[in-house]
């Protein structure tokens, strides 16, 4: 499995490592440092782009592992809209689904790039939380408009809440609760439970993704401009 090849092990610079799942189908990209920079954005793009290039050759899940939560840079870089972008249009042009794995505080740019992927997995130390400026929570809101409503999403931005992750689940943000687990053996077995339905979750994540239309970003840099 030649794209397996390409990226065990592979380092994407400071804070972001993509390991091999090969059993289970699946990249894991390993997030060890909170928010992102121009360098992690780069480097989650150059994935993204092997997958699509490749057609995914092999490879049926995207895991985005992240193993450090808190607070991190709240304005995206340069870039970011387009990797988000990508990351959710990835389950309509490949195999791939994308999962968010959450081991920690959700917040900020992580929560908004985590509500972009087909769907998340907490495990039970993590939290999500809304709080920040409004106008950095732009990408948040419109996602999660789309999921719960926007009257909803509105209020939960406005509240600063810190939801645990069974109160995501309630919402429907979070698919699935597991138990915290080190390194990535969590990852492996809940995937090799998940890999059953591949093909059901794969045409239905799909067919959401279809139905959405894409966040437009663009107040944000308007904003700035101004």
């Amino acid at each position: 499995m030649g794209f397996f090849s390409d990226w065990r092990e592979a380092s994407l610079g400071d804070g972001l490592k993509v390991n091999c799942l090969e059993a289970q189908g699946a990249l894991v990209v390993r997030k060890s440092q909170a928010g992102f920079d121009p360098a992690s954005v780069a480097g989650i793009g150059e994935v993204l782009r092997g997958l699509t290039a490749n057609r995914a050759d092999g490879v049926r899940f995207l895991v985005f592992d992240f193993a450090q939560g808190g607070p991190g840079p709240t304005r995206a870089p340069d870039g970011f809209a387009d990797m988000v972008a990508a990351t959710a249009d990835l389950i309509v042009d490949t195999p791939v689904i994308t999962l968010a794995w959450a081991r920690g505080l959700m917040s900020g740019l992580d929560f908004d790039f985590a509500m972009n992927c087909s769907a998340v997995v907490a495990e039970q130390p993590a939290g999500f939380s809304f709080a920040g400026e409004p106008f950095d929570l732009l990408g948040l809101y419109a996602a999660l408009g789309r999921k719960i409503g926007f009257a909803r999403a509105e209020r939960l931005i406005e509240s600063d809440l810190l939801l645990s992750p069974q109160e995501a689940r309630d919402l429907l943000l979070v698919r699935d609760v597991v138990a915290a687990s080190p390194d990535q053996d969590g990852i492996a077995a809940y995937l090799a439970q998940f890999e059953r339905r591949y093909n059901a979750s794969h045409a239905i994540f799909r067919a959401q993704r279809m139905a959405e239309p894409p966040i437009d970003r663009r107040p944000l840099i308007l904003g700035e401009i101004a």
